[in-house]
Formats: C-alpha cells, structure tokens, sequence
C-alpha cells in the first residue's frame, strides 16, 4: 500500500500526526508503519509509538499475556516488523553465541535461530550478551555483535547476506563493556558509531552490499547510539562523541558541532522539532538543550533536573519524560524546569504510546502513567518480568514486548 493510500484511510488527527513527523523528524528507508518497532526506539527513533489507537489500560490481574520465551543474556530492544519480533541475545551453550532468533509475533513460535558472533562475557557482572539494538529494513535485519561484527542476516531465512568486523575494519578499541552503539538506517544508509582510528569514529554503510560509503570524525566507540534529526529540510545525523555533540549531512560532510558540559553519556540524544537537540547524563552537570540556527548551535538551557543514565528520554507536547538516576521524572522543554517526579522505577526505561507514558521498573514492573506536566497520575500496573530489567520496551501492533536476562514476554494492551 503506498503511503498516501495509507494516510487516506487515517483520520484527519492521525494524518496531522503523521505530516508533522514526515516534515520535522526523520526519512527512514523502512516504511513507517504503526505496527511495527523496526529499530532502536522504535520506527519513528525516539521512544514513541506510532501507534494511533488508545492503550484503555487492564484489569487488576494485567493484560493478556501471549507468551513467553526463554531467551539468554542480552540487553537489545526487541524489533517487530511484519507480524515477526527478532530477539538479539546470547546462549551460554554448546561454548557460547551471541544469536538472533524470529519468532511469530501471534504464537510465539521460533521461525530461525542464526549465530552472528561467540558470547560475549562482561567482565564486571553487569550481564552478558549482546548490547546494541538490530536494524530491520525491508528483508534484511542488521545487528552489532558485543565484539563489533556488523551483520546482515535475511529477515526470511536468518541467512549471512554480508559482515564487517569492526575493530578489524576500522582499528576500533573495543569498549569496556563491549560495543553498544545501535545502527538506524535512513534512504539506502546504515548509521553506526565506529569509534576508529584516523578520523574514522562515525561510518555510513551501504545497506544491501556493507560497502563503507563514508567514515567521519574522531572519538573512541563508546555507548551512546546516533540520533537523526530533520532541521530546514535537511537531515542530520547527530552523534553524541566523547565531550563534543556532531553532526553531518547524508554524504558524511560536518554541518555543526558543540562541546558538551560533560563527558561520555549514555542516553542517546533527543530531537526536538523543528531545530533544538536534548542530551543529558547521570553526572552532575545534568542536562542541557541547544537550538541549531543556520547549522550554528547554541545553548538554550542547561540543568540538573534530568539526569539520564542508559535510558533515553521521551518527548511529549513541550515536555521531556525520563528517568533522571532512579526517579521518573518531567521536565519543562522550553526551560529545563521540573514538574514533578516520582520514585519506584529504579534504573528503568521508557516509551511513549498515544498521551501515555509506558514504563518499566529495572525489577520488571510496568506502569501505564499520563503524559502529562500537571502530575504524575498512574492508570494500571503490573509485574511484567522478575529480576534485572535494564532493556526498553517495545511496542508494535497494540503488543508490548519486555525482556530481562533470562525471558521475554509479549502481552497484548490493545485488543
């Protein structure tokens, strides 16, 4: 169905919706429909669902749960995209795998399981595993090993299309706690931070063939993931670097640059249409927001009321949504001021659906709450997973897809 079929058979809200995203925020090469969760933060990049029908909360038992699977080690987002979710994780057996499996989104069953790279064993205890969230476009699925091999797998079959061993490709040393950084794809480009030597930190990729189109900047592979934004009709691709915010146009050219309060974050950074770009950190120096006038950057406010650590914030309607150390927390967009906070949550994560906030407890709790600055107002709970729960959810076809360390499950909140 084309897109303009599409946005025929939408209501006039949701068209609005829809137009305002295709105009300000991103070009993905994957069509955006709301059924899926193609890549990390979802189809639209930053957190939210395009969904467009209502979440009218569940019972006090919970939502149907559809199933559950034992899956292994592994913090990567869940992907969905035409009816099939690909788990990225690791298997301890047979001397160890780091693999990605299709299962039927309906049943639960595993369609193919591919080995892309041994397991990766962290060395302080955190978890093992895989870290970085794959890729879907079209019939191909794209994901980044813990020990930096970048592969192509066949959506259909889990077949190798194509690999590019990173660290050996591009001198990268290997992060501490191994490669983290999620590729995004726009047009006929994959995005991924490489961290090389010789100004080769951040890299495009041919998507069908892995050819290297472009390598740019310097700056060690970190854990922070590229952000796409779309200011005066160009599209940006921003990375957040050691201590300097960059970004450069489709063809690697540097359109600006801007020196961080602070080193090394982890949040991903946050576009705010039409031209402001939000990065925060667990340090002190907090957060700030710089608005980008002519390629021409310039701070807007800085803060300490958000603190992100792993887990990116959400924005919503002139508000930002996260979790600032261990509390959930929203913040004014325009100035940086909070308006409320609420405890309970640990080191949890986030997503957006429609007006609410989707939030899951690093303990696997998961809590429907409003989108609102006025307070925090919950309107359901429940216990979704047990034990460490540090990856986001994902949100595909009124389906909510929660992982841990050990399980995954899909419960379903819209009939």
């Amino acid at each position: 169905m084309s897109k303009f079929k599409l946005l025929s058979n939408l209501t006039r809200k949701s068209f609005l919706v829809i137009l305002v995203f295709l105009a300000s925020s991103t070009i993905f090469s994957q069509e955006n429909k709301t059924s899926d969760w193609s890549q990390f933060r979802g189809n639209l990049h930053n957190g939210t669902s395009a969904e467009t029908r209502a979440i009218e909360g569940w019972p006090e038992t919970g939502p149907p749960l559809l199933w559950t699977k034992t899956m292994g080690n592994g913090f990567p987002e869940v992907v969905v995209a035409k009816g099939t979710a690909y788990i990225f994780s690791g298997d301890s057996l047979d001397g160890g795998c780091e693999y990605v499996a299709a299962i039927e989104v309906e049943t639960g069953k595993e369609l193919w399981k591919s080995k892309v790279d041994s397991l990766y064993i962290e060395v302080d205890g955190w978890g093992h595993g895989p870290r970085s969230t794959p890729a879907i476009d079209e019939d191909m699925i794209f994901c980044l090993s813990a020990f930096g091999k970048l592969t192509a797998l066949s959506t259909k079959y889990g077949s190798k299309i194509w690999m590019v061993n990173v660290p050996k490709e591009f001198g990268t040393t290997q992060p501490r706690w191994g490669f983290s950084s999620s590729p995004f794809l726009i047009e006929n480009l994959l995005i991924l931070e490489t961290g090389g030597t010789e100004d080769r930190a951040y890299s495009a990729f041919d998507k069908k063939s892995g050819k290297i189109l472009w390598s740019k900047g310097t700056g060690l592979a970190g854990y922070n993931s590229p952000a796409v934004a779309k200011i005066n009709d160009q599209a940006q691709i921003v990375f957040a670097g050691d201590s300097v915010l960059f970004a450069y146009d489709l063809a690697g050219n540097l359109l600006w640059e801007y020196k961080m309060p602070f080193r090394q974050p982890t949040a991903m950074p946050v576009f705010i249409a039409p031209d402001k770009i939000f990065v925060s950190t667990v340090s002190d120096a907090g957060s700030f927001l710089i608005r980008i006038d002519n390629n021409k950057p310039s701070l807007v406010w800085a803060s300490t009321a958000m603190q992100n650590e792993w887990s990116t914030s959400c924005y919503y309607e002139g508000f930002i949504y996260g979790i600032s150390k261990t509390k959930l927390v929203c913040i004014s967009a325009e100035t940086g001021e909070m308006k409320w906070g609420h405890r309970g949550f640990g080191k949890g994560s986030l997503i957006i659906s429609g007006n609410k906030l989707i939030v899951l407890s690093d303990q696997g709790l998961v809590t429907l709450a409003e989108a609102s600055p006025v307070k925090f107002t919950k309107t359901g709970s429940f216990q979704a997973l047990t034990g460490k729960s540090w990856t986001a959810p994902s949100f595909a076809d009124g389906k909510l897809f929660v992982r841990n360390l050990t399980t995954m499950s899909c419960y379903k909140l819209i009939k």
